[in-house]
């Protein structure tokens, strides 16, 4: 069960993860009041976030290519029978 929960908060932890590095962008971009120190740290922080991002994508590409490779099986199995 615990293979199965995995992935699903993967999903859910990368769609977090990507609306937060929105808001930091966005206050990056919009927030005339941030500081340098404070865009540097909201920077340092967005790429942090970033990585945590292509590291998940990473772990649901390969759980996508598992779940084609079983699929390649039931079907493979359909095409000899």
């Amino acid at each position: 069960m615990e293979k199965e929960k995995k992935p699903s908060s993967v999903s859910g932890d990368f769609e977090n993860k990507l609306a937060e590095l929105q808001r930091i962008v966005a206050r990056l971009e919009n927030d005339s009041d941030v500081t340098l120190e404070d865009s540097i740290a909201l920077y340092e922080s967005g790429l942090k976030i970033a990585k945590g991002c292509v590291d998940d994508l990473g772990l649901l590409s390969a759980r996508i290519a598992e779940l084609n490779k079983q699929l390649d099986l039931v079907f493979g199995d359909n095409d000899e029978a």
